[in-house]
């Protein structure tokens, strides 16, 4: 419990330094804070990156995800399926989605780089306007690869019985 404590108080500072608009009760909803640094076991004296690097691994963790929908692996049936589930106006959508992930994920790393701290309270907060906005698309398409599985589990396909080679 006192690593979270030591983790709040200086996420409030944090805050109050580079003037962000989130809450860590939005950031935690979305992005779990609080999880990631119990099993970091650390809170890093450069807090802003430590909060970003998780926050950029939600969305390249979606990003990969999506991405095997738009180009399956072709030894992949699961890519394989989920991908003929969609067509080719739904992938148009979920490549803006990704489009909108990836920047992200550049972003911080340009921020990374330029060490830029008005910059990266910028990418907090639009990290977390950008997940509110494409959460319902990300949830659709879930339901949808949900659906399909659940339909396939609850489906025995039918053994085809041998063909006789004796008339």
């Amino acid at each position: 419990m006192e690593l979270l404590q030591h983790f709040e108080q200086e996420f409030a500072k944090l805050k109050q330094e580079l003037k962000f608009k989130a809450t860590l009760e939005e950031l935690d909803a979305v992005f779990f804070l609080r999880d990631f640094i119990c099993e970091q076991k650390y809170v890093s004296t450069s807090l802003s990156r430590q909060i970003s690097g998780r926050m950029v691994a939600l969305f390249n963790n979606w990003y990969g995800y999506l991405h095997s929908i738009i180009v399956p692996n072709p030894g992949s049936m699961l890519n394989i399926n989920e991908s003929n589930e969609f067509d080719e106006e739904e992938k148009a959508e979920i490549m803006h989605v990704m489009n909108n992930f990836i920047r992200l994920s550049v972003l911080n790393g340009q921020n990374g780089l330029t060490k830029d701290r008005k910059a990266e309270a910028k990418f907090i907060d639009d990290a977390l306007d950008t997940w509110n906005k494409f959460k319902p698309v990300t949830l659709k398409i879930t339901t949808r690869t949900y659906e399909l599985w659940d339909k396939k589990s609850k489906t025995m396909p039918k053994a085809k019985k041998p063909e006789s080679h004796y008339g």
